[in-house]
């Protein structure tokens, strides 16, 4: 096909969209629509998954962590309790000296209620050792945190997080004023760094943290087991091999025979992160088949205004084979239309979804960077469609002989 029979093709395909400009534009919407919504998909996907695995990574990604597990008891009938209460603070120091290990350390989480200067709440206590703070690497705002002297003396201090603060004090500080836990008195030495909600929607910001032994005797009613034991690896490499080494000696020091299940459960952040990227992948196999159902719904509305305006120009087609057009000439002029009518929709809702993108991120809190590849991948695909949807009215029309088109 030379250069000029392909301009008047080109403007033919023009001018019968353009005396329908209404409907093509309303097929063309279809797909810059279709478009722009999976690029729009792509781009929040991609930031929250990033956010997720930021909140997951905040604390670390050689971190393990020990709970009790559930573990049945034959009496007069079988029964099975919630928890198991095994773990001890020895323990974490245990597990601290082993190789490969860089720290350990016992904490007891509990919701509990709090009064400070101008509120009262119900929230988390987490009731730990001093390292806890440099295992989930948080920063201080003011005061400073609590020390091991303070932790063996049992003394009555506390770590609180902004969020916290402000339901007890508002804007002002509470770092060197007493605040209230379970009706104890406890003195706020520091208030946290802001760190958000971690991967399950916790607020790690509405928490407080007071030394164990000063929670054992005070709050826990002289409870000498905690709930949760953390360890932090040297390495990833390491955390393999360090996982088998606690394994080895939680059953030695519990007193576990083989064959006996554990009293405990092991869970690391890599596994946290591995069943964050599936649930990504899932996602991402969800927005594909949206996508896919959206274009089609495009590519068919875009047949449909094709075939209508065949019905609707068979007198014109007519015309055109009786003066020589042949059957391809036809067939061109209508896949024309619809290429046209593909790359004002796929370009457009490219370009739509990227600034739509765009604007996500700069006024939401989502980090990404702009999905220009899924944008040009989703144009394409767009334009496939509509070429493929086209096709069955560029063939009806081109088979129409000039008698059988004129008489109609």
């Amino acid at each position: 096909m030379n250069t000029q029979r392909t301009r008047r093709l080109i403007a033919s395909a023009w001018e019968g969209l353009w005396g329908h400009r209404l409907r093509a534009l309303l097929a063309a919407g279809g797909l810059l629509v279709g478009v722009a919504a999976v690029v729009v998909m792509v781009a929040v996907g991609q930031g929250t998954r990033n956010q997720v695995l930021e909140r997951i990574t905040a604390m670390g990604t050689n971190i393990i962590s020990v709970h009790s597990a559930k573990r049945a008891f034959t009496g007069l009938r079988s029964r099975t309790t919630s928890e198991v209460s095994s773990l001890e603070p020895a323990d974490a120091e245990a597990i601290s000296r082993l190789e490969g290990a860089e720290a350990a350390s016992a904490l007891d989480i509990r919701l509990l209620r709090i009064a400070g200067p101008e509120g009262t709440t119900d929230a988390i206590v987490l009731s730990a050792q001093p390292n806890i703070f440099a295992l989930e690497s948080h920063g201080l705002a003011e005061g400073r945190f609590f020390n091991n002297r303070e932790e063996r003396a049992g003394r009555r201090v506390a770590v609180i997080g902004p969020a916290l603060r402000e339901h007890l004090a508002g804007e002002g500080s509470l770092v060197g004023r007493t605040i209230e836990v379970k009706k104890q008195p406890f003195l706020v030495v520091g208030e946290l760094l802001p760190k958000g909600v971690d991967a399950s929607g916790n607020d790690l910001d509405e928490r407080l943290y007071v030394p164990l032994k000063t929670a054992q005797s005070r709050l826990l009613g002289g409870r000498r087991y905690v709930g949760l034991l953390l360890a932090r690896a040297e390495s990833e490499a390491a955390m393999e091999p360090l996982v088998q080494e606690i394994t080895r000696l939680l059953r030695q020091r519990h007193n576990l025979r083989p064959g006996q299940p554990d009293d405990f459960k092991l869970h690391t952040q890599l596994e946290t992160i591995q069943a964050r990227e599936e649930s990504n992948r899932i996602f991402s196999a969800t927005i594909t088949g949206v996508a896919a159902v959206s274009l089609l719904v495009a590519g068919v509305g875009i047949m449909a205004v094709l075939l209508i305006s065949v019905k609707e120009r068979t007198t014109e087609i007519g015309l055109r084979r009786a003066v020589g057009a042949r059957r391809r000439d036809i067939l061109w002029q209508f896949l024309a239309e619809a290429v046209i009518l593909g790359l004002a929709g796929s370009g457009g809702g490219a370009l739509l979804g990227l600034a739509a993108a765009l604007l996500v991120r700069v006024f939401g809190s989502l980090e990404f960077a702009l999905p220009v590849g899924p944008a040009l991948g989703a144009g394409f695909l767009g334009l496939a469609i509509s070429m493929v949807f086209g096709l069955a009215p560029a063939r009806r029309a081109a088979a129409l002989t000039p008698v059988d088109a004129l008489r109609d």
